[in-house]
């Protein structure tokens, strides 16, 4: 084939498909827009997770006339005259090529209207050419109607995911944007629900409040360090509010939020040995660094930079990281155990028609019983008082974590979590056939949780019922706890249900589709944020009881993720190390 130039519409297509992989690009770029127009409110509307409609509706500066013709052509943009220009950027957006590019594949419309213009105008677009510019009416402002995106694309609308998927995408990114922008109200609606709203506030504190709730606001501690024209200022979670992933972690550099893993590194670096290996703090962290030490366009989305003194900035971080972390506002307050309440219980017609007997392990009420405590510690060191059924008998605990049990061929070592958390899974399985029993709360116990979650949570409040966990959305990320499964509402009770809620709906989001193996990781779910907890202390009869109750179960080997239970020791091996042999 001879060498030929290749038609406009055909090069619109190729460019759009470098800066719009998805309809969370289409946004992106809009709301960039959006931003570098000078706009305090910002709305976003979406249908079918963008890949129907995508509508932005901003109240900026807006366009006159020329400029929205212009604006629909590539390389025509506001914000940048000269080379020159491209070392000090500013704004957000810079390459006159998002408007194009999206007019390229999708059918685009754009009203708007500037302060110097007495009446709006509407413009048409299709195939990235304008079809109609007429007169209408409109406030200060710019209404982007992006619809049917890739419908001239159809090989690239294939490899897009369901409206579910893409809407988080959508909902995920928004809500970094209105991280980076405390003093722009936002809103997101998915279809005819309202899904996000954010109306202006003056500190990033009270913008990570409404995005992740006022606990996790509660929890988060400033950062701040100034060295060699680097500034770095923003927030980072105290170890106790954590994650599973790195999703909560937003990198801002110059105003603009960024991927980058050399800073990824150093925030993790900066928490090991506080938080055990797949746990994630949150973060938001600004740096500022003279506009000629970074280049922005080095990224087609511009979602990466390229520092000029890579370690200058990491080394600030790095500073400012241990500093917070060194201070004594890494300590948890003792008020913050007011948010894990035991709910009051009463009790509840079974989903199930005969209640299982079960064995339960008592355990401590919350809060300093000071005779309680002196009979536990009795209990512990009362080895007499234990009475033992069958071959096996504990001896005691080591760290807090693992429990010393005696056995005729020699010794086990058990971990006390996984343990728990087999039984009390094993339960739950037991229980599916006819109904998981469910206990019902008085008193309805709290959570918070981002919008994501809440939004994920929201979508699957049927299946939740079935495995015996009851939530009524309040909206705004909250959600009461009406009723849980019977036979680990004690347990769960103490420890709070707020990173149970959190574990479900990551789980919600790795499955996707509601089937045998969501509901089976959701019961293990369930039980694993039930179970006792490692490092926790406990009397020796409730250890003697639970390795009785282990070795009951069907497989007391290992817990439901595969991890081991027990780790044996034969007497023989003992004998051989002490030289008895």
């Amino acid at each position: 084939m001879a060498i030929q130039r290749l038609t406009k519409a055909l090069t619109l297509k190729i460019a759009a498909g470098e800066v719009i992989d998805r309809p969370a690009s289409v946004v992106k770029e809009l709301l960039e827009n959006a931003i570098d127009a000078q706009s305090e409110s910002i709305d976003i509307h979406v249908i079918e997770g963008g890949k129907t409609a995508i509508t932005v509706r901003d109240d900026g500066i807006g366009m006159n006339r020329a400029d929205l013709q212009l604006s629909i052509e590539r390389y025509a943009t506001s914000k940048i005259e000269t080379e020159a220009d491209l070392s000090e950027i500013r704004t957000l957006g810079f390459r006159g090529e998002a408007l194009a590019s999206v007019a390229a594949v999708s059918r685009l419309s754009i009203l708007t209207r500037s302060d110097s213009d007495d009446s709006g105008h509407r413009l048409t677009v299709e195939e990235g050419s304008a079809t109609q510019l007429a007169p209408a009416s409109r406030a200060r402002g710019t209404t982007i109607d992006v619809k049917d995106l890739f419908y001239n694309v159809p090989v690239r609308a294939k490899f897009l995911g369901s409206a579910r998927t893409e809407f988080l995408h959508i909902n995920r990114m928004v809500q970094r944007m209105a991280l980076l922008r405390p003093e722009i109200g936002w809103k997101v609606r998915h279809g005819e629900r309202d899904v996000f709203s954010a109306p202006r506030v003056s500190t990033t504190l009270d913008r990570i409040a409404q995005v992740y709730g006022a606990d996790v606001a509660d929890g988060m501690i400033p950062i701040e360090a100034s060295r060699e024209g680097i500034e770095v200022s923003g927030y980072i979670s105290r170890p106790d509010i954590r994650r599973g992933n790195r999703r909560d972690q937003t990198f801002i550099v110059n105003g603009r939020a960024i991927s980058d893993r050399g800073l990824s590194f150093i925030l993790s670096s900066a928490y090991r040995g506080i938080l055990r290996p797949g746990s994630f703090p949150i973060a938001i962290i600004g740096v500022d660094v003279p506009l000629d030490h970074v280049d922005v366009n080095i990224h087609p989305r511009k979602e990466e930079v390229r520092f000029s003194e890579p370690r200058k900035v990491q080394d600030a971080i790095s500073a400012a990281l241990q500093k917070a972390l060194s201070s004594r506002s890494v300590v948890m307050p003792l008020e913050r155990s007011a948010s894990v309440r035991e709910p009051v219980m009463r009790s509840a017609a079974p989903a199930s028609s005969t209640p299982r007997s079960q064995a339960t392990l008592s355990r401590p009420q919350l809060g300093l019983d000071l005779q309680h405590e002196l009979s536990r510690s009795r209990m512990l060191n009362d080895a007499e008082k234990v009475r033992v059924r069958g071959d096996r008998r504990v001896l005691g605990q080591i760290h807090n974590t693992y429990l010393l049990v005696e056995t005729p061929e020699g010794f086990d070592i058990v971990d006390q979590h996984i343990a728990h958390e087999r039984i009390l899974y094993e339960r739950l399985q037991k229980e599916w056939p006819a109904g998981i029993v469910r206990q019902v709360f008085l008193l309805p116990a709290r959570i918070e949780v981002s919008f994501e979650q809440a939004s994920l949570l929201s979508a699957h409040l049927d299946e939740l019922a079935e495995i015996g966990l009851v939530l009524d959305e309040f909206g705004g990320g909250t959600f009461l706890v009406r009723e849980f499964p019977r036979s680990l509402s004690d347990f769960q009770s103490m420890r709070g249900f707020q990173e149970m809620a959190e574990s479900i709906a990551d789980v919600l989001l790795a499955e996707g589709n509601v089937k045998d193996a969501l509901y089976d990781r959701l019961l293990s779910q369930l039980a694993c944020s039930a179970a006792i907890k490692a490092g926790e202390s406990i009397p020796l009869i409730e250890a003697q009881e639970l390795v009785e109750e282990l070795m009951e179960m069907e497989n007391p080997y290992t817990c439901p993720h595969g991890r081991p239970v027990i780790v044996s020791y034969a007497k023989s091996e003992l004998d051989k190390r002490f030289k008895r042999t």
